[in-house]
């Protein structure tokens, strides 16, 4: 009988493994696994790597996003992606997230600017470069060019963001070909909206949200990554991976009645979150979830400016989360936040419906810290 050799080995492995990655979320009851025993399946599993060294900030010279090890991050991101998928190589991994990828394909950057509106220079906090410059980095390894790379936010309604200059003065000398889109068509590509493509929202009878329509740089991709921040939120308590996608519509504001806690308007069984996530362009485009927890917001302030967090040693959380279970990472992130001072009651509801609805795992760790149903693996000192 011939023997198999390596590479035989790894590709055959590497497929299964994929195969088991790229299933379809499979939603678990808490009450299905013992209190001692976690599950395997990657499709419940949230990925979170810390490192004290990622961010150096004294909280008062300069702009904390010159504070940032790029190298650090980059070993985070490479970490976790690894750790995501079983793969024993960055690359490997990145070819079981992006597992068909051809030139001429669009691989779309979901991050989060809701506070440029305050001041491109500002302290307040927004999206970093070097997350960025960590997955441009893992998929160049796999050959895919810079051009089809397109990192973009359009919140648009009273916000009106744009990419902040330093922020892509940090991408763009490493990576030149990287695409930026916004709302500001002064210093990136204005891609605008679909005329066609828009989000539903089956919202209750006596209740009405227009059609939304979808940013066309979100349109014309075939693969997404979404890339929300560790924050908490003024009106809807949180802000994580499905409120994110505020910045991929036009018009959010017509939703703020439905995530809003103290809108009179509100209500604890329907949000329009779940709506908006579960569109087609969002729901099965995105191949994977990074939620950057290397500062975060804590406080619960939109013109929030980083701050230590008791709950990480009066450090930032340098922290990064990986996962392909929406639900389920905005769970952990959530956690995070909650021991942190607290979120208002009902900034979880959003998490209820979207797992009823199918789009992945809602649990809250227990008086232990640990999770039954969610595969959470933290890479890191504790």
């Amino acid at each position: 009988m011939r023997k198999i050799t390596r590479r035989e080995f790894l590709l055959v492995s590497g497929s299964i493994i994929a195969s088991m990655f790229l299933r379809p979320i499979k939603v678990f009851s808490e009450t299905l696994l013992p209190e001692d025993r976690l599950p395997t399946a990657s499709s419940s599993r949230v990925v979170h790597v810390h490192d004290d060294l990622a961010t150096h900030w004294d909280y008062r010279t300069g702009w904390y996003g010159d504070y940032v090890d790029q190298d650090a991050v980059d070993r985070m991101v490479e970490r976790g992606v690894m750790e995501l998928t079983g793969m024993a190589t960055p690359a490997d991994a990145w070819r079981v997230i992006i597992p068909a990828y051809k030139p001429g394909q669009k691989i779309a950057i979901k991050i989060n600017l809701n506070n440029a509106i305050y001041g491109s220079n500002g302290q307040v906090i927004d999206a970093l470069p070097q997350p960025i410059n960590a997955v441009v980095k893992g998929l160049k390894e796999i050959g895919v060019r810079e051009d089809d790379i397109w990192v973009y936010d359009m919140t648009h309604g009273w916000h009106m963001s744009e990419i902040p200059a330093r922020l892509m003065n940090k991408v763009r000398p490493l990576y030149p070909g990287v695409q930026f889109h916004s709302n500001d068509d002064l210093h990136t590509v204005a891609l605008g909206y679909s005329d066609t493509e828009k989000v539903h929202f089956n919202v209750p009878p006596d209740r009405t949200i227009p059609d939304r329509r979808i940013c066309n740089a979100l349109v014309e991709a075939a693969y997404l990554i979404d890339m929300p921040i560790m924050k908490k939120h003024r009106m809807a308590g949180v802000s994580l991976s499905f409120k994110n996608h505020f910045g991929s519509i036009q018009g959010n504001d017509a939703l703020h009645w439905s995530v809003t806690l103290n809108d009179p308007g509100y209500l604890s069984d329907y949000n329009a979150l779940v709506d908006l996530y579960s569109n087609r362009h969002i729901k099965d485009k995105t191949v994977l979830i990074i939620g950057d927890g290397l500062y975060g917001a804590r406080i619960n302030n939109y013109t929030e400016i980083p701050s230590p967090w008791p709950t990480f040693g009066n450090k930032s959380p340098n922290s990064l989360f990986f996962s392909r279970d929406p639900v389920a990472i905005d769970c952990v992130m959530y956690d995070l936040l909650e021991a942190e001072g607290g979120v208002p009651a009902g900034s979880d509801n959003y998490l209820k419906l979207a797992a009823a609805a199918g789009l992945g795992i809602f649990e809250h760790r227990n008086a232990s810290g640990r999770y039954r149903s969610i595969d959470y693996r933290r890479i890191g000192e504790e």
